[in-house]
């Protein structure tokens, strides 16, 4: 595993696979950002905003949660956080032109404000694909599937 600090695990720059040859860099989270993730996700279930919710929840009441599709949703390490939260305090840096962190502009002399905020651009596969990028460097036995895979982990520690 390395450092318990948070601040020192950082990964190479990962290839975007659905936008060569742009890559990003995400960090470990700390603690307190893992726990607000978890809250933020927690938030959007109970105000009904959860982007897969409405499909589970059908899934789940038509076939029970012995259906595949429900027990693949409910397999899936990113459940129980919030993938917007993953991205902005995990992500490091990208290869695009773009800032990371939401920029905020006001003219003078007018009311005019200039909001950039290019994670809130991203489209569903990119922040999902990053968002699993900070999970797995913050929590990667989450990743683990099989007996043999756990065996593997501990050995590489």
């Amino acid at each position: 595993m390395g450092s318990p600090f948070a601040s020192q695990t950082q990964s190479d720059p990962i290839p975007l696979p659905f936008d060569p040859p742009h890559t990003v860099t995400v960090r470990r989270l700390t603690g307190r950002e893992i726990e607000a993730a978890a809250e933020a996700h927690r938030g959007n279930v109970a105000s009904g905003s959860a982007r897969a919710w409405p499909a589970t929840l059908r899934r789940m009441l038509e076939f029970g949660a012995s259906d595949p599709d429900v027990q693949h949703a409910i397999a899936d390490p990113l459940l129980g956080y919030d993938r917007y939260a993953l991205v902005r305090s995990g992500l490091v840096s990208w290869s695009y032109p773009l800032p990371i962190k939401q920029i905020t502009t006001t003219s003078t002399g007018t009311t005019a404000i200039s909001v950039i905020d290019a994670v809130e651009d991203l489209d569903d596969e990119a922040v999902d694909f990053i968002a699993r990028a900070v999970l797995t460097l913050t929590k990667p036995a989450l990743f683990h599937t099989t007996v043999q895979d756990v065996e593997v982990e501990k050995k590489s520690d």
